[in-house]
């Protein structure tokens, strides 16, 4: 009973540490959150040997990847590395003092690029079904509905997220992010609720780029993982065109936000699952080759 009674404590103490840092964080000038980042990040790339390990290995089929697709030119291995981790610590930090802020000043430091073509999908009435991945300071998403709505375009947002174990994390994070608009959704809800959500001109946007256990077999940057199929599950079942999203770093607190729109054309009448999860992963891949620093790189992808 004592036993259990620790666990409780910790984690209602763990519950409050983590709802302070995360109140403190959002309060903290942009400016300082990205040089804060940096500079973890900096220090990251000087101290954890073994995670700067699975980034190596991780860029290696990157840039091997990106040799066979002539054109696309690659920094020196080294300079990519570092910079990975100055990029994802800037946008780690930066990320949630853009969550914190009033979207009229995030207007400031984020651009949007593709929204027309998005705005083109939603008048047509069939929704849409946005690929992401973990890029740029990806807390700031929580904004779009807010972006778009300032930008004349009207719309529901909602998200796949994966619940928390305690009840009492999952609630809050969802009203954190749903404060903003974006509805928050995840295999609780059942396959339905996303579908019904996307049929109703909804726009649904989808982590596409976990590693996974299991899943369909194909191709990720010319290595062969297992890759989730909902997205492709979510176009079969609705028709919605897919966008990716991509969230790239242009300068000092600076980022771009580029919507492109999913070529389909190429798949079968009935495309199957395996069709579908490698048209995803290819969007990826031009989303995460057009800025490699901002992707998460930091678990073996790759093996």
């Amino acid at each position: 009973m004592a036993k259990k009674k620790s666990k409780v404590g910790f984690r209602w103490l763990e519950y409050v540490l983590t709802r302070s840092a995360f109140g403190f964080l959002q309060k903290m000038p942009l400016s300082l959150a990205y040089r804060l980042g940096r500079g973890i990040g900096w220090l990251s790339f000087k101290l954890l040997k073994g995670r700067r390990k699975v980034v190596r290995r991780n860029l290696e089929t990157i840039h091997a990847w990106a040799e066979r697709h002539g054109g696309l030119s690659m920094p020196d291995l080294e300079t990519h590395i570092r910079e990975v981790f100055l990029c994802n610590g800037a946008n780690f930090f930066s990320g949630f003092a853009l969550s914190g802020m009033l979207t009229g000043r995030i207007e400031r430091h984020i651009e949007v690029v593709g929204a027309e073509a998005l705005q083109s999908a939603i008048a047509d009435g069939k929704g849409a079904i946005l690929v992401l991945a973990h890029m740029g300071p990806w807390e700031a998403l929580a904004h779009l509905p807010e972006l778009f709505a300032r930008n004349g375009i009207h719309t529901s947002w909602a998200s796949m997220y994966r619940p928390f174990n305690d009840d009492r994390f999952d609630d809050w994070y969802r009203t954190v992010r749903e404060k903003c608009g974006t509805r928050m959704l995840s295999r609780k809800d059942g396959f339905h609720k996303p579908v019904d959500f996307i049929r109703s001109n909804g726009v649904l946007g989808v982590l596409s780029d976990q590693k996974m256990r299991q899943g369909e077999i194909v191709p990720f940057f010319g290595v062969e993982v297992p890759t989730s199929p909902i997205t492709g599950l979510f176009y079969r079942r609705t028709g919605a065109p897919i966008f990716s999203l991509c969230f790239k770093t242009i300068g000092p607190k600076q980022w771009r936000i580029t919507f492109e729109r999913v070529d389909c054309s190429g798949l079968s009448e009935k495309p199957t699952r395996s069709e579908l999860a490698l048209l995803c992963n290819e969007a990826l891949e031009r989303v995460l080759s057009n800025s490699v620093p901002d992707g998460f790189w930091f678990h073996r992808r790759f093996n």
